[in-house]
């Protein structure tokens, strides 16, 4: 009984601490803009985690946690991005990838996971935790007020209130279905009823009611979530799984006469684009085809190209045989010419992008583009490596540089560097799209503000600043508050 009551007494403290992370996501989020308020919110997700961990003997900093803990860097600096900027696509993806990372980190850091984290079987331990355990536990706080109710009313009472919510709970439907009836067939008695509503009830009170909903929801999940992380789970039962079989490998002569054909007109398209593109050899160029065509062709298709062979060195790795030690190395070479060809391909379909976006600017989608092959770049030089040391661990180190370059891509402010390189475009042919600029976020106010110098712009430019003053000028609440937005107030003289 004492170590039942221990256990219920640290339950209590959870669905507490739960509670208070409720109403803090109801003062912070409720009815307001993201902004500060997500950091907060963040930070005390952490509090509540590192209290319990503790409370459980689980909250280490040991050397075996580092890899743990250093997600803690990512997980703030995506928060603190609704602070500091104002790009919505951005702060949609970050709403939904922090809690994601925070789960990731939690199980780590408590060792509630068998597969190492950039394993497959990771990612099914994850989603098991929430959609499993999480859920399921989220039902231990009604059986705690069952327990408490029954601690503080003798048997006969709690007997005759359980059967009262269950004389309720089948009631309701049954009224619900008689009441629908009753005013459709009298339409006095119908009217009369949904009169009652509007005299009894007012808005604030639904809207409270509302809002406590949202209270005991999010009470529930977050409970739920740290009893799976901390609490008692079923052992799981090992499945019969057959006997597995040996692993599939491509034979070794036909995978270098595969890999030689490919390289060989890779290797001649790698020349062309040298004599051509890079060099800028005009005259040699075919009849009818200009060097601003040529330049602006092909892109897409040079893309597609680089992600194929991208997957062709993945498989390649994968499925190869070690055996032959003399074909294993013939497919090292082959796959090293691929890896270097391909980089001249991303070099082209970067040069090329550059002279298209010189001729007509420069938007979201083709700066995606550039920093997309930067990164297929990363991960290609990765690949040499793992094709000439095959204990290299490709997923491990894939997944750092994906989450380090996603956090590098919040924080370099995309909207400033286009409508950067647009002005400078506009300065050179006095061309430029100021509808464009004027979608972007409220880190281009500046911007806008200097092309309303121009009396052939000014507008247009005035037509866009209107609409931002007209949105800034809606009172934000401190949880609210936002870097980008706070600058734009300024720069626009608003108070």
């Amino acid at each position: 009984m004492a170590e039942w009551s221990q256990e219920q007494k640290a339950l209590q403290w959870l669905l507490l601490g739960a509670f208070a992370i409720g109403c803090l996501g109801d003062l912070l989020f409720y009815g307001k803009e993201f902004g500060i308020s997500y950091l907060l919110f963040v930070i005390a997700m952490y509090a509540l985690y590192g209290w319990q961990a503790r409370r459980h003997g689980q909250l280490s900093f040991s050397r075996k946690h580092v890899y743990g803990w250093l997600l803690t860097v990512p997980i703030v600096l995506l928060a603190l991005s609704f602070a500091l900027f104002s790009n919505e696509y951005f702060q949609l993806f970050n709403f939904v990838l922090v809690p994601i990372l925070f789960v990731l980190q939690t199980m780590l850091l408590t060792g509630r996971h068998k597969a190492k984290w950039y394993e497959l079987g990771f990612v099914g331990e994850l989603l098991e935790t929430l959609f499993y355990f999480t859920l399921k536990h989220t039902r231990l706080p009604f059986a705690l007020t069952r327990e408490w109710l029954k601690a503080r009313m003798n048997q006969e009472k709690y007997g005759v209130l359980k059967k009262v919510m269950i004389g309720v709970g089948i009631s309701l439907p049954i009224l619900l279905v008689v009441l629908t009836l009753l005013s459709q067939a009298d339409q006095v008695f119908g009217h009369f009823l949904h009169e009652i509503p509007n005299r009894m009830i007012d808005l604030d009170a639904v809207e409270g009611a509302f809002r406590l909903f949202l209270i005991g929801l999010v009470t529930l999940l977050v409970f739920g979530y740290l009893y799976s992380l901390f609490g008692k789970r079923e052992e799981a039962v090992e499945i019969p799984l057959p006997p597995k079989e040996g692993k599939l490998v491509w034979d070794g002569v036909i995978l270098v006469t595969v890999l030689a054909m490919i390289d060989l007109v890779y290797a001649a398209f790698t020349y062309v684009q040298i004599s051509y593109l890079f060099s800028g050899a005009k005259a040699a160029l075919p009849d009818g085809l200009t060097y601003a065509e040529y330049a602006k062709n092909g892109f897409n298709e040079l893309v597609t190209v680089t992600v194929i062979n991208f997957l062709i060195l993945l498989c390649t790795m994968h499925l190869v045989s070690r055996a032959k030690r003399l074909l294993y190395r013939v497919v090292q070479v082959l796959l090293t010419v691929l890896t270097v060809c391909t980089s001249f391909m991303l070099f082209s379909a970067y040069f090329r992008l550059s002279l298209y976006e010189e001729a007509y600017g420069y938007t979201h989608s083709r700066l995606l583009a550039h920093i997309f092959m930067i990164f297929l770049l990363i991960l290609f030089a990765i690949a040499l490596c793992k094709i000439w040391r095959h204990t290299f661990s490709l997923i491990k180190y894939y997944a750092v540089v994906s989450l380090v370059s996603y956090v590098l891509l919040n924080y370099i402010n995309m909207d400033v560097i286009i409508a950067k390189n647009n002005m400078e475009r506009y300065y050179a042919t006095k061309s430029i799209d100021v509808e464009y600029l004027g979608r972007l976020s409220y880190d281009v106010v500046p911007y806008l503000l200097e092309l309303k110098a121009d009396e052939s712009l000014r507008e247009d430019v005035a037509y866009y600043l209107e609409n931002m003053r007209e949105e800034l000028q809606a009172e934000a609440s401190w949880q609210s508050f936002n870097l980008s937005k706070y600058r734009a107030r300024q720069q626009l003289q608003l108070p």
